[in-house]
């Protein structure tokens, strides 16, 4: 499993095969460090016209990159904020919506919009450094491999663009994208695979330099949040309150938890980190998986929908709810260690990086907080 580093959170799940593991950080008590209200900086003229109505929460995982916060919102800001202070450096705006979390990579943004651009923007500056028109709306998170970028649309397209935003292959799936796409290495000799869930209740894996499909698993119902990808097997979550764990190469179901009640949504994507798949559910709870078996070890209730993807660091699960509240539950039992009362519903996913812990709300209240022992 690959080691976190401190100083970089720089895509959802933190990038790569997307197990949503964090650096250590020290244990709760947390403090918050700072908040940030997206409508004291609100936008003007045409960006203003275009967003009247529209909450400006956040929905997404933010990135944390060389002390800097990337968080975009529903109307249509991205913007670099200090991870100290709180501070904005910057804003970059559309018309349209941001669902997507943002991704860093060497200096750059990347990110789709809810109008189907995709949009690169200078991370110094926050100018626009190119755009690509996927032709359907984004709400696909960007991942990487080396310089190469690959994201889904709702309109069933997977991309791979290069740095300066050329196409290097387009491949399709049978429904829409919403997932970002986990990426890691294959075989001895083999290029890594880009693992891809989505509406049309497949998993496919892709071939990261040609586009080509290695291969499609059946999972029975949709997959709106993203695979967990180790180094043996693959975890994902569908509809139908429904979890899988499958071989890497997709031909054997390893196991399956089917213990969601009312068989409800399973919109998160889970988080795996030793021996124990967490993951949150819209029938009210965070369950925590035994990896080998797929036997529950725990699960810990809330008072809404869990749409937000659990992190875990040093042990603990970070989880936001649709009940306002963000929650550090113990891995290894479930018991709850903090919780923290937001403005309005949590969805979006918490980064963590350089000691402290970023998540924002659907009011559009971003949070930074921090070890109460700092």
């Amino acid at each position: 499993m690959p080691a976190a580093t401190s100083t970089k959170w720089p895509a959802f799940h933190n990038g790569g095969p997307l197990l949503g593991v964090a650096a250590p950080i020290g244990p709760p008590p947390m403090k918050l460090r700072w908040q940030f209200r997206a409508e004291d900086d609100p936008p003007a003229g045409k960006a203003a016209a275009a967003q009247v109505g529209i909450t400006p929460g956040f929905e997404s995982s933010a990135a944390i990159v060389d002390g800097v916060v990337f968080a975009a919102d529903r109307a249509g800001a991205v913007r670099a904020i200090d991870l100290k202070t709180g501070k904005r450096k910057w804003t970059y705006r559309v018309d349209a919506g941001f669902a997507a979390s943002p991704g860093v990579l060497k200096g750059a943004v990347y990110i789709g919009d809810e109008e189907g651009i995709f949009h690169a923007v200078n991370a110094q500056t926050g100018q626009k450094l190119w755009t690509f028109d996927a032709g359907s709306s984004i709400h696909s998170s960007a991942n990487f491999q080396g310089d190469k970028i690959v994201f889904g649309d709702d309109g069933a397209d997977i991309y791979c663009l290069g740095p300066d935003g050329k196409k290097i292959w387009d491949s399709k799936a049978g429904d829409r994208v919403n997932s970002a796409p986990a990426i890691g290495g294959a075989e001895p000799g083999q290029s890594a695979s880009v693992f891809v869930s989505g509406c049309d209740a497949e998993l496919r894996a892709i071939d990261v330099d040609t586009g080509k499909d290695r291969f499609t698993k059946e999972l029975g119902a949709l997959c709106p949040g993203s695979p967990a990808l180790l180094e043996d097997r693959i975890v994902v979550g569908t509809d139908g309150g429904k979890i899988l764990c499958l071989s890497r190469d997709g031909s054997k179901q390893l196991w399956e938890f089917a213990g969601v009640q009312n068989q409800a949504m399973v919109y998160a994507s889970p988080a795996v980190s030793d021996g124990i798949v967490a993951v949150g559910t819209r029938d009210r709870n965070v369950y925590g998986l035994d990896l080998a078996t797929g036997q529950k070890k725990w699960s810990f209730a809330t008072h809404g929908d869990v749409d937000s993807s659990p992190v875990i660091s040093a042990g603990r699960v970070y989880v936001g709810g649709k009940d306002k509240h963000f929650y550090v539950l113990d891995l290894k039992t479930g018991d709850k260690l903090w919780e923290f009362v937001a403005s309005r519903g949590i969805t979006a996913t918490a980064a963590i990086a350089d000691g402290a812990v970023v998540i924002g709300d659907t009011a559009g209240v971003l949070y930074c907080f921090e070890p109460k022992s700092n």
